[in-house]
């Protein structure tokens, strides 16, 4: 079912122009109004053309959207033509970009739930952002020689409404959440449960992350073979206390699979700073080696 919504979704994005057609004929009632010139000469072709490149440019609407609106810009030509169809192309743009939203809420595949890890201890986040669609798995490890070392996994799956490609789709996933601070609502579920059961206070409510440096590409080695992945740490503050930079409490890694379709594949591993594992374990390879031997 996943692949059918993944064409669902991008076949909404595609009817946008040929939407946009029908409610400007519809409202100026011109018979004579054709879609090859409706948003300008061969404007509609190429409206067409850059919305199919979302199946092959990487970053997808994040790149395409602004270079196809500098480019109808930067000629006099492109210019008049703005001037003399800017309402059908405003109608165009804002219908892209309703159907882009749309699209994130088609339905996804269930997350990676490796047999080894047993049932999840949640298998919903109550913090997560409504959009874009999302499903997580939670599990709690604690190691029972050494209460101190806990480790929070988080295994979910993301649609993807700006990207049907995999090219850098986790990459471009992870800059989006970024920009828009969706990380550290995901974060705060996991928070949580790391707070349960180490002996100083995280407030969920007043942390940060701060990424240590950038992605650094690492060869992971499950028993299906080498998959060399981006891997993002990231440090965790607590800014409840009455240090003002805040003070650290622990390291969270993410790294994760691009699909064709619109959905990416992430894992997210939360260790306190007291777990020795972020010394002799920095990517938490033991987690991402199960992780991807349980094929989506």
């Amino acid at each position: 079912m996943g692949l059918a919504f993944d064409a669902i979704g991008f076949l909404l994005i595609l009817a946008s122009i040929p939407l946009t057609f029908g409610i400007y004929k519809l409202v100026t009632k011109d018979d004579s109004l054709q879609i090859k010139t409706f948003l300008g000469e061969k404007a509609s072709k190429y409206a067409m053309i850059g919305l199919f490149l979302l199946l092959l440019v990487p970053y997808g609407a994040i790149v395409l959207l602004p270079l196809i609106l500098v480019l109808s810009f930067v000629s006099p030509a492109g210019r008049m033509d703005w001037s003399e169809h800017r309402n059908q192309r405003l109608v165009a743009v804002f219908l892209v970009f309703i159907m882009i939203g749309i699209s994130g809420f088609m339905p996804i595949e269930t997350p990676r739930s490796p047999e080894e890890w047993g049932e999840p201890f949640a298998t919903e986040n109550p913090y997560a952002p409504a959009w874009p669609a999302s499903e997580q798995y939670t599990w709690v490890f604690v190691e029972m020689s050494n209460p101190r070392n806990v480790e929070v996994v988080q295994s979910l799956t993301i649609r993807t409404p700006h990207q049907t490609n995999p090219f850098q789709q986790v990459e471009s996933s992870i800059l989006i959440s970024t920009l828009l601070d969706m990380q550290e609502s995901r974060m705060r579920q996991a928070i949580d449960l790391v707070d349960e059961r180490v002996i100083f206070p995280i407030d969920s409510e007043a942390f940060r992350l701060d990424q240590k440096g950038d992605a650094q590409s690492h060869t992971f080695r499950p028993s299906t073979g080498n998959v060399e992945l981006n891997v993002w740490v990231y440090d965790c503050y607590t800014t409840s206390g009455t240090n003002p930079d805040g003070t650290k409490v622990g390291e969270i890694v993410v790294t994760g699979q691009s699909n064709w379709g619109g959905m990416a594949e992430l894992i997210v591993i939360v260790r306190p700073i007291s777990h020795e594992g972020l010394v002799s374990d920095p990517y938490a390879e033991s987690f991402v080696n199960t992780w991807l031997n349980e094929q989506f």
